[in-house]
């Protein structure tokens, strides 16, 4: 009879070591990941593409005006959002993933890099809202090297 109640508490112990285990994550991406995704503009609200290369980590719009962040509403769970603001002015949007760094510390680290273009619109009249994409200013012509003299 001993010899069960002793079989019967191993296995009750075994169980319970097991059930308490945590489950592990994966700590990194891999590092040849390029996450892209582009972003649209109909109805007054911004939409994302699926991402592509996507390491799972968190997704924001980032939107801005006069260089100055008004929103970055959450993108993993919502494919669209409604226009943070709607006064009269040119704003800017850009989808952005969060980039860990894996440091000691209990501190959150790392930063947020966008992974879109970046999407100028206009906000031309509130009531009825009409609002128009600014396309992207033409990118300078490089200039010629002067030619280096011949020895």
């Amino acid at each position: 009879m001993p010899a069960r109640h002793l079989l019967a508490f191993v296995l009750c112990l075994a169980c319970v070591c097991a059930s308490t285990a945590q489950p592990t994550y994966r700590l990194d991406a891999k590092r040849d990941l390029k996450p892209r995704a582009t972003l649209s503009l109909a109805d007054g609200k911004v939409s994302r593409s699926a991402v592509t290369d996507d390491p799972g980590y968190r997704l924001q719009f980032r939107f801005e005006k006069d260089g100055k962040t008004i929103a970055t509403p959450e993108a993993r769970s919502e494919t669209s959002v409604a226009l943070p603001e709607t006064a009269v002015g040119t704003y800017t949007v850009a989808l952005e993933l969060f980039h860990p760094a894996y440091k000691g510390g209990n501190a959150s680290k790392g930063e947020f890099k966008a992974i879109s273009d970046v999407l100028t619109y206009r906000v031309e009249t509130q009531k009825p809202l009409k609002v128009s994409v600014v396309a992207p200013p033409a990118p300078a012509p490089k200039k010629a090297e002067p030619a280096s003299p011949k020895r």
